[in-house]
């Protein structure tokens, strides 16, 4: 994370992104050459572009956030991210962001891919021809995440799993059924991702459909389902984010369950994640679990005291995992839909404390005004609109 400083100055005096300096390696002294290496500042990965408005904006959160880690001294995770393809100026920004993302060590998994989604989804990554036979077809997103020569991991959500939620009948006594309310992937998606060099998945699925009653035993087909699509990631060599996709909430047939609340204490939390953990913490394609996606709007109080008690929420559930003997990779979620723009303002500064010093904090970060991955309006009037 060593440009993040000289860049994030850039984009606030001059908003644009101007070449690095970089130091002359020297010549040798007259007494012979110096034995001590030369150091060198790192090249700046947007060395001669001139940002808009937007990009300068969008790219500076991110930095924000890479300051955020390093004063914290911690490691970062993307887990969504997303853009609109039909507007080719969303790409550019795109490949920008990723540019930074990339020199700065954050792990990212782009929004998304799925073989269920119809083509008019313009969020859609990968996608395909007939849902039988998987993902088969990709769009102008996937060629940042192609592009040759990154050296961390970037990868794209597989959707299908959570899906079916909106409806109003839905809830743990009402998870509604596979292939019709929610998909899995074949294994032919993985070896379609795998194909195109994509070797990280970030797999959605929803805590109702795998633990009926909170703190009971796991679903026995609904696990099935899901180790079928690990072990078809495991044989790609694609390596999966297990993303419980539940937004800080659990759905009965009598109403919402606020985790933290009485009816859903936080060691709900826990219970199903020891539970996953002794099912699959030694499977080959699980690489991390994503603790929770997008909480939100699980206190009365302010979202600071809110995030507070999340923070507490996050560091129970690694206690109990690391007390367990489990070393896998967390990935930590940030309160507030995660949202990036507002990290620090939600979390002041870093809470989690690992045994095992294995966990990134995970952010998400969608570039339209609102921040929801909307894209309602062209890029032209987004950027319009921070130039007012």
């Amino acid at each position: 994370m060593v440009v993040s400083a000289v860049l994030a100055a850039l984009l606030i005096t001059a908003g644009v992104a101007a070449a690095l300096s970089i130091d002359d390696p020297g010549t040798a002294s007259s007494s012979g050459p110096d034995p001590t290496p030369v150091q060198t500042e790192p090249q700046d990965p947007l060395d001669g572009i001139e940002l808009d408005a937007l990009q300068s904006a969008r790219i500076g959160e991110l930095l924000e956030f890479v300051d955020w880690l390093d004063e914290n001294g911690a490691q970062g995770y993307i887990g969504e991210l997303g853009w609109s393809r039909t507007d080719p100026e969303w790409q550019e920004l795109a490949d920008y962001w990723y540019r930074v993302a990339d020199a700065e060590g954050l792990w990212t998994t782009a929004w998304a891919a799925s073989s269920t989604w119809s083509d008019d989804y313009a969020l859609t990554i990968y996608h395909a021809e007939s849902r039988a036979d998987g993902l088969s077809t990709f769009y102008a997103p996937a060629r940042v995440l192609e592009v040759e020569g990154r050296v961390e991991r970037h990868g794209v959500n597989l959707a299908g799993l959570e899906f079916g939620t909106q409806a109003e009948s839905f809830s743990a006594q009402e998870p509604g059924l596979l292939g019709q309310d929610y998909f899995d992937e074949p294994a032919a998606s993985f070896a379609y991702l795998a194909g195109r060099g994509i070797d990280l998945v970030r797999l959605p699925f929803r805590w109702e459909r795998l633990q009926p009653e909170p703190g009971g035993a796991l679903d026995a087909d609904y696990v099935r389902t899901i180790e079928d699509m690990l072990d078809a990631a495991a044989e790609q060599g694609i390596d999966v984010v297990l993303d419980l996709h539940n937004y800080g909430v659990f759905e009965t047939s009598d109403g919402t369950l606020r985790l933290g609340s009485g009816e859903l204490p936080r060691d709900a939390l826990t219970d199903v994640w020891l539970r996953m953990s002794a099912r699959w913490s030694d499977h080959p394609a699980v690489l991390a679990y994503g603790l929770m996606n997008e909480p939100h709007s699980l206190g009365d109080g302010s979202t600071r005291e809110s995030a507070v008690q999340w923070e507490l929420t996050t560091q129970s559930t690694l206690d109990a995992l690391r007390d367990a003997g489990d070393t896998t990779l967390l990935m930590i979620p940030g309160y507030d839909w995660s949202s990036l723009r507002r990290w620090s303002e939600n979390h002041p500064v870093g809470w989690i404390s690992d045994p095992a010093n294995n966990f990134r904090y995970e952010a998400h970060h969608y570039w339209d005004d609102i921040g929801e991955g909307a894209y309602a309006l062209p890029y032209a009037d987004e950027r319009a609109m921070l130039a007012d």
